[in-house]
């Protein structure tokens, strides 16, 4: 019918999913609210059922039943709890990376400095607030030629801007991360050989950095096309860390300056840290 109003959505389904999608992750500190409500409820129900489930073993077999009946259904209820909401600090995890690939500038044009490593260190000060924002606290974060000793050798990065994380970050691996930018000057032909040794080096460190690694760059002023090995392993094959307790994963970003004065990066990292 003529000047009749389409349904939501039918002009452009793709920007209705991401709104509905918003709408969701929107919803995220209700739901935090309302896991941790229910959180300390199923907690006290299990802790009752238990106390019903000791006294009954002391005194009547049918009141220990129904104390591990309920025993039971309260470490249930809690399984379910923490897969809720590892589901939904997952989906909240996505959509953020989503929003910020669609928001991100497609083509990042290369800073103003001295050398490549300057360069991309003014990237990261000038393309991330948290990064911009830990430097304005202290400029000492921004370090050059960075080496730390590790069994008989030095691994040396040329750029490092940490951000320590908190005590149980420092002791246990949890709490507050912190983190860790790193680079290092590669080859303008990079091999698979050069990836890897970046992973055996980050290994080697990672549990005596004061910050999670956040990114870990091998950064080209130019190169030639990469191979369909070192870009498979770039995109398919993030070193697994560790510090204390945790570990966790982080890709070695390949970083080319190109001619026409813009980066390229593969894979492509948003958001981080």
């Amino acid at each position: 019918m003529a000047g009749s109003a389409a349904p939501p959505g039918v002009e452009d389904p793709i920007s209705a999913i991401f709104d509905l999608s918003d709408r969701v992750a929107a919803m995220a500190p209700t739901a935090r609210r309302m896991y941790w409500a229910n959180m300390v409820i199923a907690l006290f129900w299990t802790f009752l059922t238990l106390i019903v489930l000791v006294t009954g073993l002391r005194t009547n077999a049918v009141l220990a039943l129904i104390g591990f009946l309920g025993f039971g259904l309260g470490l249930f209820a809690l399984y379910l709890l923490r897969e809720t909401d590892r589901f939904f600090r997952g989906f909240v995890a996505r959509h953020r990376t989503i929003r910020l690939v669609r928001d991100a500038e497609p083509i990042v044009k290369i800073p103003e400095g001295r050398t490549p490593i300057e360069r991309l260190a003014h990237h990261f000060s000038t393309s991330n607030e948290k990064v911009g924002e830990a430097l304005r606290e202290n400029p000492d974060r921004l370090r050059y030629q960075k080496s730390w000793p590790v069994k008989g050798r030095d691994v040396k990065f040329d750029l490092a801007i940490a951000k320590p994380g908190g005590f149980r970050w420092g002791l246990t691996g949890g709490g507050n991360p912190g983190f860790v930018l790193l680079a290092r000057v590669g080859p303008e032909t990079v091999q698979l050989s050069d990836l890897q040794q970046m992973e055996v080096d980050l290994r080697a460190i990672a549990g005596r950095l004061p910050g999670r690694v956040a990114r870990c760059v091998l950064l080209r002023p130019k190169g030639t096309p990469l191979s369909h090995e070192v870009y498979e392993y770039a995109t398919g094959h993030p070193s697994v860390l560790r510090k204390g307790l945790h570990s966790y994963r982080v890709s070695t970003e390949i970083v080319t300056e190109n001619p026409d004065g813009t980066y390229e990066f593969v894979p492509v990292v948003v958001g981080v840290p």
